[in-house]
């Protein structure tokens, strides 16, 4: 009986090692399992991090858009510009059936053909409409970018937390995901007017789109920040137990092995990836922050998510993370400080 109950225990510890949901927790595992062995105690259990707040409901985040319509002597003032056939295009029954990215894309397309057409038009009472219509338009245009963020399908499924953190070994989704963030945000800039608008295509949104599909980077990143934080402040409650520790020289030799521990199993293991969980957050903070700030800051009812995740470096996944591991290394470096014990 004992040799099955040996059997069964390490197969379920080859099931939870192969699992790569558990990756980060079984590599925590292990690291505070040595050091408890170098300690003579029990290791601690890990228990499994809370779930993140989820991205809310569509519903709840688009809003509806003041439509600018024209009359008949107006639309003849569109032909003037070139613009009818775009116009014809988007109130056709395909362009009325279009997502919140092509919506965005035909008006930031429409407001540029406006601009054009006023730099060419010499007739008073043209530029007089021009810029009445182009002033219509302009405050509407953040709206439809909000639209997009909150709405596209791909930009939603990337935004949205899982509950899988990111495998230890390199893995894809990092490098369409920034750039596709990079656009959006290249889309907002113009948006608002603060970047020169830079024609862009419906076949580039949808190529930055497609970077998105089926692709669970950002949403694991954010649950690995967030486990990282868990696992490293569940590790100080255990390792608090190195400030009673004996640094006199019959310790000395269990010191170092402490030592060695955490520099095979922490720095060389955990710290890798953690460093490159961090340089990742960084380059994809700001465009976070800006893609997904809010046209109308007092109805912000994604306010607890940007909380979270879209306030850069100020982001609370981002900030507890840093907190614990800077914490987590304060504690070694006291423990090898008193038992003057090289950090190397």
């Amino acid at each position: 009986m004992k040799g099955w109950n040996n059997v069964i225990g390490l197969l379920c510890l080859w099931l939870t090692a192969c699992n790569p949901h558990n990756e980060l927790e079984r590599h925590f595992q292990t690291y505070l399992a040595r050091v408890a062995n170098v300690l003579e105690v029990s290791p601690p259990s890990l228990p499994a991090p809370a779930p993140l707040p989820p991205l809310p409901p569509q519903r709840r985040l688009q809003q509806q858009q003041q439509r600018v319509t024209a009359g008949l002597l107006d639309t003849l003032k569109l032909g003037e510009c070139r613009l009818l056939g775009l116009v014809g295009e988007h109130n056709s029954p395909v362009g009325k059936s279009q997502s919140a990215a092509a919506i965005l894309l035909y008006h930031l397309q429409f407001q540029q053909g406006l601009r054009d057409c006023l730099v060419r038009a010499e007739d008073p009472s043209l530029q007089d409409w021009l810029t009445e219509v182009e002033s219509l338009k302009a405050p509407l245009l953040p709206g439809y970018h909000w639209n997009m963020m909150v709405a596209e399908p791909e930009i939603r499924a990337a935004l949205m937390p899982r509950a899988r953190a990111l495998r230890f070994a390199e893995q894809g989704g990092y490098q369409e995901t920034v750039a596709a963030f990079a656009l959006f945000d290249r889309l907002y800039r113009q948006a608002r007017g603060l970047a020169e608008p830079v024609p862009l295509t419906g076949r580039e949104l949808n190529h930055a789109l497609s970077g998105l599909y089926d692709n669970d980077y950002l949403g694991q990143l954010f649950y690995s920040l967030h486990s990282a934080a868990h696992y490293l402040e569940q590790s100080i409650d255990f390792l608090r137990q190195l400030e009673q520790f004996d640094c006199g020289p019959r310790g000395r030799e269990q010191a170092e092995r402490l030592r060695n521990a955490m520099q095979h199993y922490y720095i060389r293991g955990i710290q890798a990836y953690f460093s490159r969980l961090d340089r990742q957050f960084v380059q994809l903070a700001p465009l976070l922050e800006r893609t997904l700030s809010p046209p109308m800051p007092s109805n912000d009812r994604l306010a607890d998510y940007r909380r979270h995740f879209a306030r850069g470096l100020d982001s609370l996944v981002y900030t507890r993370y840093r907190e614990q591991a800077l914490a987590h290394a304060r504690l070694w470096q006291r423990f090898l400080a008193r038992c003057d014990i090289s950090p190397t």
